[in-house]
């Protein structure tokens, strides 16, 4: 009695300070530490598993079937739909998580759209830089949809934006396991009857794909006739190797769909933005003073020297060799500058002095970019377009706008600046892809150097240029067909049709 009395007193003593919702949570963890997890969390698994299980493996048999061995085709826009098809059906049928009720917001809209818009720029586009590009404004875009439907993303500030892609991307890996827990729980919570109806089919059809197709592959090589039906489809040339991809391929639509969207439904992402101004801004001051000062120096020398041509160039210099020189260095240092004053807006205590050095510091990236533009250009006039050259231009472009956006938020801490430079750079992709860079990589080297090696350079565009190349003669067209040739001879059958592709076909089959 008095022992007992005494653990009373002692328990009393304590946890005094312990509310009731802080008992109970602690009495949560015990529980999950000792025995695993609570039925109510179980079922919520079951609950999830049964959400998501038949959707997700229907779309991993329409990736598999749209994307395998087909980067840049028709079937890329089809892909995209169904995707945003997956998200919104899944989204909308979740519970027992903390995703909130599905609303379709502005943003999101918007990168649905780009999404589309970049999946068609694809199809029309025989350059795999171009189309590498445009997959992964796709694959940036679709957790931006789906962060922007999950969380509240009102205040999230650049840093927190970005931040949230990368965890998102993160956390979808770490919840490699997740299906199988989910499944597991699902398996022992229901019923016999209900396990023959869904999760044996389930099990089924998982199985069934990768014996289909062995068994596809053999037949295939087995009949002319069956063979010759399929061969809009796939390609089994070497049956191991495909049927290996396959399987690859359906494993990872299946995992990647049902971990984001799981990882996601957990609402582990935080919805502030912390404020990291937290620095004493004399300190950013002192560093912005010393830079500003090398930079306005530098500047005055760029307009009165490379503009103006006003002051003597060093002993062994013309004007073309020193317009030409410098070029990466200075793409290099206007990169810094818009990190530089990223770092500074985000992590020092506001100052007037700081928002007017760092405009002088935003001015001075403008100069640059100029300076690099236009020694570029020379470059290109001296010698001939390219398709880094072409790249390297457009990114001095977009650098240029993206540091509007930067300045304006120097001024107006609540201005958009994740938003913004989400539509900007794909606008910026999309516009970049759907002109055709090789198309006009060919147009002008021609044009303005008839006389030049051509051969050197031509003949490794991509289809894109076939409608400017095809009207010429000579070995080094000769040369650009059979480098194109592979490309011409897969574009058979529907699934792998590209309007680029086709358009060089049509041209030099005419053309023989």
């Amino acid at each position: 009695m008095m022992e007992n009395h005494e653990n009373s007193n002692v328990t009393s003593y304590t946890q005094p300070k312990l509310s009731e919702q802080q008992r109970m949570e602690q009495l949560r963890l015990q529980q999950q530490l000792t025995f695993g997890e609570t039925p109510q969390q179980k079922a919520k698994r079951a609950d999830i598993f049964s959400v998501m299980m038949v959707p997700t493996l229907v779309y991993a048999m329409l990736y598999t079937f749209l994307l395998y061995d087909n980067f840049h085709s028709i079937t890329l826009p089809l892909f995209v739909v169904v995707t945003i098809g997956y998200c919104g059906y899944v989204l909308a049928r979740f519970r027992g998580c903390a995703m909130r009720q599905l609303h379709v917001k502005p943003m999101s809209v918007f990168c649905m759209a780009g999404m589309l818009a970049l999946a068609v720029s694809t199809c029309m586009t025989g350059n795999w830089s171009v189309s590498m590009m445009n997959h992964a404004g796709i694959f940036v875009l679709l957790i931006c949809m789906l962060l922007f439907e999950v969380c509240d993303t009102g205040n999230w500030t650049l840093a927190k934006g970005v931040s949230a892609v990368v965890t998102a991307v993160f956390g979808a890996i770490g919840c490699l396991a997740e299906p199988f827990s989910d499944f597991s729980c699902f398996r022992k919570l229901r019923t016999k009857h209900h396990m023959t109806k869904t999760v044996y089919v389930l099990i089924g059809v998982i199985c069934a794909v990768p014996i289909l197709g062995i068994v596809i592959a053999l037949l295939y090589q087995a009949d002319a006739v069956f063979a010759h039906a399929l061969s809009g489809m796939f390609s089994f040339d070497v049956p191991v190797s495909r049927v290996a991809g396959i399987v690859f391929t359906f494993a990872y639509a299946l995992l990647a769909a049902y971990c984001g969207i799981r990882y996601l439904g957990k609402g582990t992402i935080s919805t502030k933005s912390k404020d990291l101004r937290k620095l004493e801004p004399m300190i950013a001051n002192t560093i912005l003073v010393l830079i500003s000062v090398v930079y306005v120096l530098f500047c005055i020398i760029q307009i009165f020297s490379l503009f103006l041509g006003k002051m003597q160039l060093p002993a062994g210099y013309t004007y073309a060799r020193y317009a030409r020189e410098g070029f990466f260095q200075l793409l290099f240092v206007c990169m810094i500058n818009v990190c530089l004053v990223l770092f500074f807006m985000g992590c020092f205590r506001e100052n007037g002095l700081k928002k007017i050095l760092l405009t002088v510091i935003s001015g001075c990236t403008y100069v640059m970019i100029a300076s690099s533009a236009f020694r570029m250009c020379l470059y290109i006039q001296n010698y001939r377009l390219t398709f880094l050259r072409v790249f390297v231009l457009w990114m001095l472009v977009l650098i240029g706008v993206l540091l509007g956006g930067i300045v304006a938020q120097i001024y107006r801490q609540t201005f958009p600046l994740f938003r913004y430079m989400i539509v900007v750079v794909t606008i910026a992709v999309f516009a970049f892809g759907i002109v055709r860079p090789d198309y006009w990589i060919a147009k002008y080297d021609i044009t303005h150097m008839p006389q030049r090696e051509n051969e050197s350079l031509l003949p490794y565009l991509s289809t894109d240029a076939a409608p400017v190349i095809a009207g010429h003669h000579g070995q080094w067209v000769k040369e650009y067909v059979n480098g194109i040739e592979y490309d011409m001879e897969s574009n058979h059958g529907v699934r792998s049709y590209n309007f680029s592709y086709a358009k060089a076909q049509e041209l030099f089959q005419n053309a023989q």
